[in-house]
């Protein structure tokens, strides 16, 4: 029993233009002579895709979902090649329907990054900020948006989306922006003061992990790393990584 990934292309278009191409002259020099070019560049770069990773709770999930990329006897594996951020990523954090206070909500998601990020040597991730407007797209816009909601689908605590390049050779691919929803089917909040809470820190944690480039691990004997599969409430031991986790983030970012 596994969690589904869904992968398409997103083709990156140009609006569509009537008549010819406006062009603007220029003088080159030396010489003095003149030619025409473009107004605009034309975009030449591949088109995005996407991997949309679905976390369930535990025994949610149906039979005939598959998993990707797991390294089981490794307890972690990789949603595609070698794929990862190759900038440091800013994170829009919109707190609206999450029953929590946003500053909380901002501290608790920055605290769950850094658990990342301290353990490379790497700076994954610069800015963490409350915006409103943040939400769960299904069509890459630029921004790193994070957002609550209701998903449609039973079972779902939290979705990740990741855009980049993941086809071509596995050195070769990498990840360029990422949403990620937290379902408003749970109350969220600190599980570690009310277990009967989804908590917060705990699926943040395991959902940046994909933002990384990390897969779900669905093999029993791995079940206490944070990039194991399932969740529940109450769950809190995903909040810190385990040595599989580290391996993982260290063999895409270094130490």
């Amino acid at each position: 029993m596994k969690k589904v990934i869904f992968i398409s292309l997103l083709a990156l278009t140009l609006a569509p233009i009537a008549g010819a191409i406006d062009r603007l002259p220029a003088n080159v020099t030396p010489g003095g002579v003149t030619v025409v070019v473009p107004e605009a560049a034309i975009d030449n770069a591949p088109p995005l895709e996407v991997i949309t990773i679905v976390h369930y709770k535990k025994d949610f999930v149906k039979p005939d979902q598959p998993g990707r990329g797991n390294k089981a006897e490794s307890c972690y594996g990789f949603i595609s090649g070698l794929a990862k951020l190759v900038a440091t990523e800013d994170v829009l954090i919109n707190a609206s329907g999450s029953g929590l206070n946003a500053t909380d909500v901002l501290n608790d998601f920055t605290a769950s990054a850094l658990t990342w990020d301290n353990e490379t040597a790497t700076t994954i991730f610069g800015s963490f900020t409350l915006d409103n407007t943040a939400n769960f797209d299904s069509i890459a816009d630029g921004r790193n948006e994070i957002s609550f909601g209701n998903y449609s689908q039973d079972g779902v605590i939290a979705v990740t989306r990741v855009w980049g390049y993941f086809s071509g050779k596995p050195q070769s691919r990498y990840i360029s922006q990422f949403d990620m929803i937290f379902d408003t089917d749970y109350i969220w909040g600190d599980a570690e003061l009310n277990p009967a809470l989804m908590d917060f820190r705990n699926i943040a944690v395991h959902e940046l992990g994909h933002t990384l480039g990390l897969t779900d691990i669905y093999t029993t004997t791995c079940q206490e790393v944070t990039m194991y599969g399932y969740s529940d409430n109450g769950e809190t031991k995903k909040r810190t990584l385990e040595a599989p986790d580290i391996a993982g983030l260290e063999t895409l970012y270094g130490i």
